[in-house]
């Protein structure tokens, strides 16, 4: 025998009464007429094939199969509740996850930094960060394994839409107690015969590095080369020489090194790489409004 066909409007009437204990309070709660709430009760039964409720005046009086009947109700009514507060919390932003990549010129101090107010603002979000090249960050984002990356150089991908965050300049950064410490701005003139610390000439960053230099014909000795703009700034630290670095990786530099303006100013850029087929979610749009709004700030933060 097939399941009898019942109406969702039917189950709120019957669980109403069985709340209320009369029809008139359970069509005030429905917002219906009494009439209306006791054609669907009689609809329920016909349906279900048994008595609900003994008729007496001004009240329903639930049978033993009302109250069987009840507890199945009331259990799948607490899960449409548990599914309306779901809603509710990722409406706010108080439920789901995320999932963040980033080169480590970003991965190692500002995400960390931008995550950790993200979970503030919105608690119940959980979120991951990874760190990874440029290229296996964009790769990430568009397997679908991460929601959102951010690089420090461009990285086409048919399958990620790119979008470049507001410019900043890199900045010099020497040892402390250096020679140049008193200097408002550094340029490649002061930097003649310094040792040099720098990125792989297959970096984008040390290509547009060395073209102030040779435009200024500037000679410097090309000492030690490191990948990571936190590495460079440890062998700076460390007493080994002077750089040009990221602006992210400067503004959390200090006090280790001495953070300067360089002039000409050297551009450096950051990417937001984003799946282009599939929207963000609310979450993943918060968190780059965050992101955009750091990078709008970066000049400020690390001064003129």
């Amino acid at each position: 025998m097939n399941a009898p066909s019942l109406r969702i409007r039917q189950i709120e009437a019957f669980r109403a009464v069985m709340q209320r204990h009369t029809v008139t309070r359970a069509a005030q709660e429905l917002h219906i007429s009494q009439p209306a709430v006791s054609r669907l009760i009689a609809d329920l039964e016909d349906r279900i094939g048994f008595v609900l409720f003994e008729r007496q005046p001004g009240r329903f009086v639930p049978t033993a199969q009302a109250r069987v009947l009840y507890e199945e109700v009331e259990r799948a009514f607490v899960g449409l509740d548990r599914v309306a507060q779901a809603a509710e919390q990722i409406r706010a932003m108080r439920l789901g996850t995320l999932r963040v990549a980033g080169s480590p010129a970003v991965a190692l101090d500002l995400l960390p930094e931008i995550v950790t107010r993200f979970t503030r603002e919105h608690p119940g979000i959980d979120v991951t960060l990874l760190a990874h090249s440029a290229s296996t960050v964009v790769d990430k984002v568009a397997s679908g394994q991460c929601d959102i990356g951010l690089i420090a150089e461009p990285v086409p991908h048919p399958a990620i839409r790119s979008e470049r965050l507001a410019e900043a300049a890199m900045r010099c950064i020497l040892p402390r107690q250096h020679r140049l410490a008193r200097k408002r701005f550094v340029r490649p003139a002061d930097l003649r015969g310094e040792s040099f610390i720098s990125f792989p000439p297959s970096f984008e960053a040390r290509s547009a590095i060395d073209r102030v230099f040779v435009e200024a014909g500037v000679t410097r000795s090309m000492s030690i080369e490191a990948q990571l703009s936190k590495t460079i700034v440890a062998f700076v630290a460390n007493g080994a020489g002077v750089a040009l670095i990221d602006p992210v990786t400067a503004a959390y530099a200090d006090p280790r090194v001495i953070v300067k303006p360089f002039e000409p100013q050297v551009p450096d850029h950051f990417y937001l790489a984003t799946a282009a087929s599939q929207a963000l979610s609310m979450p993943g749009e918060a968190f780059c409004a965050m992101l955009r709004e750091a990078f709008a700030q970066m000049e400020m933060r690390i001064g003129a």
